[in-house]
């Protein structure tokens, strides 16, 4: 396009002025009339060219450049970085081994840095249980140092989080550990869906960053299952909203103030999921997708199918790294895109979105990806491993202190699920010498547990015993009992004669969820259907009696129905400890000086017999 034109009008005045000039010595009524038509003339020339520019703007505006013909871009570019399900990870080493390890804010803020150099417009958000963990400094900051700053908070300051949504772990110390770490983030912590009981919010809903040329708005949802899973005293006055329901409320809000680009930041799962949902690919194919039978859990595709003015979903809670979701079969039916960045800061979520400003100048996305970038082989940064070396240094000497003896090994991995062993007797017994109760459950968190003739430290101890929880007595009948034991049987699939022991785990049943009980004698088939396994249960030599009375020792989580153990959930509750069951266990190692292979009494088996023999060590 030319631009001449104006040019030669500018010149046309300019000619008319000399002219005028060049003749001021004729007549004062030639010269009057001489200047009213230079002045009709001028007149004419500027509307002329105020026409043309106009037209010129308009041309500009429809070919999308107006903003570039104004020294600013149409087209910009947004990355966010998202973590997820931390549990308290900073350093990169395994604290109940005291090795290497990979993951934690150190390593995440090298990479958050790089990204920053590379590109203005970052946006870095985490997605909840950011307060607890068993494996890190976290366990001894609350129990010895609780009033110095919060670890994972002021790391997270100094790497200049942007936002942070509250996760179901962040209740476990109550509400006020949760509003000491608050008051210290130098950033918002949001959630929309927690609400007080009189309807007014706990903390802010959502959080709008303005990156000058554009805005990002940030909406923080929690799962709303927590209160099965905590302890009343720890969510007191709080009520856990519907996802979608507060999502919708809030989200116009947010378009309303500004915000070009909405997040959601969400601490909940998937109620469905490929059913090789641990590898990478299988999230980008529509096919092999399962139930998860957790709607009151997980929220993440309906919250993106019926939501509308969502651009991103970072999903969390489930620990699962998941790349990119979206569009597809009758799965995702929108075009949000959807990740998760897995557990301990072993992966960062990257989100790369394309803005280009509309012709009414808002930004609008262009276009949008995601994926997940592992942490493995990034140099940890010193800054955070110095601001951290305080409650490392405490944390790797509490670790240390003996406890008790091993008087021989005491294997762990998922095996220790098909026979019984040294490892859920210490719990159990724990349990059952701290209540006096008839009968103890408890469950093997971890597949790396494992206890080493020798010393017995506080670190084989929490290890063993990853989380917080608390101790409950309940009051239940045989009937109860046997359900729940042929729940816990249901994470075993059906005995065949070519099945390994691999094959017989029901992976989509955490094994945190499978049960091991102390106090009776009972034998699972798992050649039989599921809800037809116990073909044995006995209470000191006799069969048990559907109305018979037992006081059952177990963690608050399942005696909330965490877990699905529902005939829980309305029992009679006869005492709460306010001691973490670790720290019982701790005593009761303590107590006794020694533990070993021979203390376990072999009260529980798997039939058939061939399963033992594949499992059991000799």
């Amino acid at each position: 396009m030319e631009f001449t034109t104006i040019g030669s009008i500018m010149d046309a005045g300019t000619r008319g002025r000399i002219l005028q000039t060049r003749h001021s010595g004729l007549s004062a009524t030639f010269r009057a009339r001489r200047h009213t038509a230079l002045r009709n003339r001028s007149l004419a020339n500027r509307n002329v060219r105020l026409r043309l520019v106009a037209t010129i703007a308009a041309l500009l505006l429809a070919l999308g450049v107006a903003g570039a013909a104004l020294g600013e871009p149409n087209r910009t570019h947004l990355v966010v970085l998202a973590t997820s399900d931390l549990h308290g990870h900073i350093y990169p080493i395994d604290y109940f081994t005291n090795k290497a390890d990979e993951g934690g804010l150190a390593q995440v803020h090298t990479y958050v840095e790089q990204v920053r150099a590379e590109n203005p417009h970052v946006l870095l958000v985490d997605n909840g249980d950011v307060l607890e963990g068993g494996n890190s400094v976290l366990p001894y900051h609350y129990t010895f140092d609780a009033d110095t700053p919060n670890p994972m908070i002021k790391v997270m300051s100094l790497i200049g989080y942007d936002s942070m949504t509250l996760g179901n772990h962040e209740f476990n110390y109550g509400l006020k550990t949760l509003g000491k770490a608050i008051d210290e983030a130098r950033f918002p912590v949001v959630s929309a869906n927690i609400v007080r009981e009189n309807g007014s919010s706990f903390i802010q809903p959502y959080t709008i960053k303005d990156f000058g040329d554009f805005k990002v708005g940030v909406l923080g949802i929690t799962t709303p299952k927590v209160p099965t899973w905590e302890k009343p005293e720890n969510i007191e006055g709080l009520v856990f909203t519907n996802p979608v329901e507060t999502a919708l409320r809030h989200v116009p809000e947010m378009r309303a103030l500004g915000a070009d680009v909405v997040l959601i930041v969400g601490h909940t799962g998937w109620e469905r999921k490929p059913k090789d949902s641990g590898k990478l690919a299988a999230w980008g194919s529509p096919d092999n997708w399962v139930d998860t039978g957790q709607l009151e859990e997980n929220w993440a595709l309906r919250l993106a199918n019926n939501v509308p003015g969502v651009d991103v979903i970072v999903a969390g809670h489930d620990h699962i790294a998941v790349p990119m979701v979206s569009k597809m079969g009758d799965i995702l039916l929108t075009d949000v895109i959807i990740t998760q960045p897995g557990q301990w800061g072993d992966y960062v979520s990257r989100i790369d979105i394309e803005l280009e400003r509309g012709a009414e100048g808002r930004w609008q996305v262009a276009a949008k990806s995601s994926m997940v970038v592992p942490m493995a082989g990034v140099q940890p940064s010193s800054e955070v491993i110095e601001a951290a070396k305080y409650y490392h240094d405490q944390t790797v000497d509490f670790f240390k202190r003996p406890v008790a003896q091993a008087t021989g090994d005491m294997p762990g991995g998922f095996q220790a699920r098909f026979y019984d062993n040294g490892l859920v007797e210490i719990i159990n017994k724990a349990q059952l010498w701290a209540t006096g109760a008839d009968i103890s459950i408890a469950a093997l968190f971890t597949d790396t547990s494992k206890i080493s003739k020798g010393p017995i430290t506080v670190q084989d101890v929490y290890g063993l015993y990853v989380y917080p929880n608390t101790l409950y007595t309940i009051k239940i009948n045989g009937q109860q009992l046997r359900e729940a034991i042929e729940a816990s049987a249901n994470y075993f699939h059906t005995y065949t004669d070519q099945t390994s022991l691999a094959d017989l785990v029901n992976t989509s049943m955490r094994g945190y969820n499978y049960d091991i009980y102390q106090g009776v004698e009972y034998a699972i088939d798992i050649s039989k259907p599921i809800g037809q396994r116990i073909v044995e249960l006995k209470f000191k030599g006799e069969d048990v009696r559907p109305d018979q009375e037992f006081v059952v020792a177990l963690n608050n989580y399942r005696a909330g129905g965490g877990g699905g153990y529902t005939m829980f959930r309305n029992a009679e509750l006869l005492s709460e400890s306010t001691t973490e069951v670790r720290e019982i266990m701790v005593d009761y190692l303590r107590s006794v000086g020694q533990f070993g292979p021979e203390s376990v009494d072999n009260n529980w088996r798997i039939l058939p017999a061939a399963v033992d023999e594949m499992a059991h060590p000799r």
